[in-house]
């Protein structure tokens, strides 16, 4: 586990993060709530592996023996 504490960054607040190897300058991270409402999750952001620029080739099909017709 490790302990962070708030600081104040203008007028707003940010958490204070150890410098230790886990945690670069600029990286980004999601805080997100859990279903009680008291506590957070910090996950790092990761970039959308779906975005950017199309396959050079395109995609087969995976399962070229089913006969779509027959499935429900």
């Amino acid at each position: 586990m490790i302990e962070v504490k708030t600081v104040s960054r203008g007028n707003s607040l940010a958490l204070s993060l150890p410098k230790d190897g886990r945690f670069k300058k600029g990286q980004r991270w999601l805080l997100i709530p859990s279903s009680d409402g008291e506590s957070y999750t910090l996950v790092p952001r990761i970039e959308n592996p779906y975005a950017g620029s199309k396959p050079k080739r395109p995609m087969t099909e995976a399962w070229c023996d089913v006969d779509w017709n027959e499935v429900e």
